[in-house]
């Protein structure tokens, strides 16, 4: 039945079960519905432009190790302490001791590029990076000299608080790996980081998760006397009508299509925000061999690579390796590496045969001290997230001259002329604590869930995830 607003609050009628359309099915995606279901409202369906459920989370499976997954997206639990997704992780038995972020008792190796280690036992972060700077710094003088001092220190400072320190230079260089930041470590999930999303999905009628329907435009606010103020076209033609609809696409694909895929165009506050809030670009390479890689005892390669000036002079092709600043084995016989920026994106434009030699060739250079023979690499699998049409880009971050309310700005819902909100954005970006997070992404889907389960069941909720 349907129950009429009070008259101190806007004239609308409410519906105990309202039409939803939920734009994505990434994890912020999933969600919502989850939570939707759970409270009793199934008028809903979830358009997924791809063939797969998960967005940016994306488990593949390893050729060298039957069974066993790694992933091309979401990496880590990022803490446990108050963290929906290892929660989730632990009610399901999905993790165990031995695939924490690393087994106890292994180390880190930095090499140089000549292949001779670099000596950190008696370092510390603070001492090794004004020792790095230092001779950069030797270029200036005077006032420009101390602002760029300043600016360190400060840099520095922010580092002791993310530590727990009272000085960087309590840190100890060669321990960096084996620091836990609190109030948890990092997990991997063995069997999957998309198990999770899978778990999510399960009140979830079949019915309701409509895989490759990419969304061409969203039109809110139709006519007065029109029965939904929402219609979500599809590029195969297809029409679903709603009240309210939650766009949980990437910050990427809005920064690009929100002109053609909105009509009307979206607030100039919001437009704005979109131009501000940066997505960066991170891929990752993951390399299958036939044996063992890393010596024994080592869980992740740091490559200390020479630092020249002359080197961004140089093209692209030439150096785009040097962006790897370290592998870590998935097991014995795999390592993933990270690379991020141009370097990502132009990595993307190569075949996995071009990305696994000049991978070889830079373990080779690095490793030629410390491992007698390399085996053979047997499969390359990378991440191409810029170039990816639905995601175009990594995750979120707040570049020079945005602000942190711009998030806030993202996750503002559009309003009617009731002042009931019809268009809901979630996603990782609009996450103002968590962005660039999965748990982010995840919380992010629930709040707007929740804000159409408050406006029409009056906020009664059946409890956590």
């Amino acid at each position: 039945m349907a129950e009429e607003s009070s008259d101190d609050s806007p004239s609308i009628t409410m519906k105990t079960n309202p039409k939803v359309v939920i734009i994505g099915a990434g994890i912020s995606g999933i969600m919502a519905g989850h939570e939707l279901a759970k409270e009793g409202i199934q008028d809903f369906v979830i358009l997924e432009a791809t063939d797969r459920v998960g967005g940016r989370i994306w488990s593949v499976d390893l050729e060298t190790a039957p069974g066993r997954k790694t992933e091309l997206g979401a990496n880590w639990i990022h803490g446990i302490h108050a963290n929906p997704i290892y929660k989730i992780a632990t009610q399901h038995n999905l993790l165990s001791k031995l695939y924490q972020g690393r087994k106890l008792g292994q180390r880190m190796m930095f090499l140089h590029q000549d292949g001779h280690p670099v000596n950190t036992k008696n370092d510390s972060v603070g001492a090794f990076i004004w020792r790095e700077f230092s001779e950069k710094l030797d270029r200036y003088h005077g006032q420009e000299r101390h602002i760029r001092e300043m600016v360190l220190h400060q840099r520095l400072l922010g580092e002791c608080i993310i530590s727990g320190c009272n000085n960087m230079n309590d840190i100890a260089l060669s321990e960096v790996g084996s620091f836990q930041e609190l109030p948890g470590v990092h997990y991997v999930i063995p069997p999957g980081f998309e198990q999770i999303c899978h778990i999510l999905k399960e009140n979830i009628p079949s019915e309701a998760l409509r895989l490759k329907h990419a969304v061409s435009q969203i039109k809110y606010g139709q006519a007065d006397g029109a029965e939904h103020p929402v219609c979500v076209e599809c590029q195969n033609g297809q029409k679903f009508y709603a009240d309210h609809v939650i766009v949980t696409v990437s910050l990427g694909y809005l920064k690009q299509h929100h002109d053609r895929l909105f009509e009307p165009l979206l607030p100039v506050e919001k437009l704005s925000a979109f131009e501000r809030v940066a997505m960066g670009t991170v891929n990752k390479v993951i390399l299958e061999f036939d044996g063992q890689i890393l010596p024994d005892g080592i869980f992740r390669l740091e490559l200390i690579w020479d630092r020249l000036e002359e080197d961004e002079l140089v093209d692209l092709s030439e150096r785009w390796f040097k962006k790897l600043g370290s592998f870590e084995a998935v097991t014995d016989n795999v390592l993933m590496g990270w690379l991020s920026g141009d370097e990502a994106e132009y990595m993307e434009k190569l075949s996995e045969e071009e990305v696994g030699k000049q991978c070889v060739d830079v373990l080779k250079r690095f490793l030629h001290r410390s491992v007698k023979e390399l085996p053979n690499l047997k499969k390359v699998s990378r991440s191409t997230w810029k170039s990816n049409p639905f995601s175009l880009g990594a995750y979120s971050f707040i570049p020079v001259g945005a602000f942190a309310e711009d998030i806030e700005t993202l996750a503002e819902p559009i309003l009617d002329k009731d002042h009931t909100p019809t268009v809901l954005f979630a996603g990782e970006a609009t996450h103002p604590n968590f962005y660039s997070s999965s748990h982010g992404a995840l919380l992010s889907g629930k709040r707007e869930a929740q804000r159409i389960i408050d406006l029409h069941h009056g906020g009664a909720t059946n409890g956590d995830i």
